[in-house]
């Protein structure tokens, strides 16, 4: 009988359901975003090995449990927010991550929306789309000298502190579980999320989403700020408190702020659409077409590999 897996919330690459494919096994998949309804009668008729998590809200106990057959739940990604890891751990079934395939990517666009920010230019390219032409509006400055703080400090964030280091940032990161080698290259280990937010003129989220960062950055976190600072955030959209964050950039507390995740996604409408101190991305940071034909094609090896009873190819951190 053909081993079958279903892919919640989009397709994967090409090269990665080729490979699946070739293995014998047959791919099915959903449309991004669908709802626990569509998830349900797709997982009841196809009864799948594995569950592959892109885009969507939660996969939970109700469609892990719809096939009997299900031994593997992987994510298409890093961060399991969007899975019932509990559950998956009361039914005894791991799940896993691609953990690392899309950092650069990830670590690239953070650096865009760092520069974007810095050197004003969404409100630069507003002027002149007004036809209006005058270099006294111009709030850029350099980001050479400028404090770059991190908050969590994976593969991303390392990744990212590297980049930064040619154009003369100096760079903190608070993080209290990476171990002392990550802080190599003249990277300051801060000793607090207070101090890290106080210094900092960018401050950058790399952690992951749990019940000890879920609105982690909130009122009081934000009044810790410089005026002139920044927030980028391309972790996970709940680690920001989002009204907090709005207020203060209304008021003017901090100066911007570059978002790709929100706490609901695709997010409703928001006051933060029509501030001029903020830039939106759609939660793409990792999505380039590089970072997911790597993502594909590390879900698909470690997918096979754990079907077959095979050590999985990379170090996923894989959990029952």
């Amino acid at each position: 009988m053909t081993t079958t897996i279903v892919t919640i919330g989009g397709r994967m690459a090409a090269e990665g359901l080729a490979m699946l494919e070739n293995a014998g096994v047959a791919c099915i998949s959903t449309e991004p975003y669908p709802g626990k309804a569509e998830v349900m009668a797709l997982v009841e008729k196809h009864q799948p090995a594995a569950l592959v998590v892109r885009l969507v809200e939660l996969v939970d106990r109700d469609m892990m449990v719809a096939s009997r057959n299900l031994r593997i739940v992987a994510k298409h990604g890093v961060g399991t927010n969007d899975i019932d890891v509990a559950a998956a751990k009361a039914l005894g079934i791991p799940v896993i991550m691609a953990t690392g395939a899309n950092a650069h990517s990830v670590a690239e666009h953070t650096l865009g929306l760092i520069l974007a920010l810095t050197k004003d230019f969404r409100r630069q390219d507003g002027h002149i789309r007004n036809g209006l032409w005058d270099k006294k509006l111009y709030a850029g400055r350099e980001l050479r000298g400028q404090k770059l703080g991190l908050v969590g400090f994976g593969l991303i964030g390392q990744i990212l502190a590297r980049m930064v280091a040619p154009i003369g940032m100096q760079v903190a990161a608070y993080d209290p579980f990476a171990p002392e080698e990550a802080f190599a290259g003249g990277v300051i280990r801060a000793m607090s999320l207070d101090v890290l937010l106080a210094n900092s003129d960018v401050v950058s989220l790399h952690c992951p989403l749990t019940e000890g960062t879920r609105g982690l950055i909130g009122v009081r976190e934000i009044a810790l700020m410089k005026p002139t600072a920044f927030v980028v955030n391309t972790a996970r959209g709940e680690v920001v408190d989002e009204p907090a964050l709005t207020a203060a950039l209304q008021a003017g507390r901090i100066a911007g702020a570059g978002l790709d995740s929100f706490a609901e996604e695709p997010p409703v409408e928001s006051p933060l659409w029509q501030l001029p101190n903020v830039l939106l991305t759609p939660h793409v940071a990792g999505v380039t077409e590089d970072a997911r034909r790597a993502v594909s094609i590390m879900t698909a090896t470690n997918v096979i590999a754990f079907l077959r009873g095979e050590p999985l190819a990379q170090n996923l951190h894989a959990r029952v």
